[in-house]
């Protein structure tokens, strides 16, 4: 499965987790189908951000909303993991819902991942061949 995004994309959320190595940063993927045409930073409201991520509901469904008015969707997340893994973990499956897209930063690196019945990383996610453009 392929995933497009475009470069600046990608610098703008691995310098932001290379800024704050010690907790997660997160945001969102706005585009179409498996394209992202924006990402929207987020603040980490968790109670554990070294560990976790969680997003104000409110500027959830405002992004959405807002989104939608612009014929977009959020079609995913993205958020770092400090440990240095881009691999899914159980925690991030448990957020997870199908037809969504995630990339995972970390180590100065990034990661795509679909999720999808019958995943291979923690049942639900599926790998994605970035396209960087």
């Amino acid at each position: 499965m392929k995933f497009f995004i475009a470069s600046s994309f990608v610098e703008t959320i691995l310098q932001a987790a290379s800024a704050c190595p010690d907790k997660e940063i997160c945001g969102l993927l706005i585009g179409k189908a498996n394209s992202v045409t924006e990402i929207r930073p987020m603040e980490n409201k968790a109670a554990h951000p070294e560990r976790f991520f969680e997003m104000e509901e409110a500027d959830l469904i405002r992004s959405h909303r807002e989104a939608r008015e612009r014929g977009l969707k959020v079609i995913g997340h993205y958020h770092s993991h400090p440990s240095g893994n881009c691999r899914p973990s159980h925690w991030d499956a448990a957020l997870a819902h199908d037809g969504q897209y995630w990339l995972i930063a970390a180590s100065n690196k990034i990661e795509g991942w679909y999720a999808g019945k019958n995943g291979v990383v923690e049942g639900i996610f599926h790998p994605c061949r970035l396209v960087v453009e």
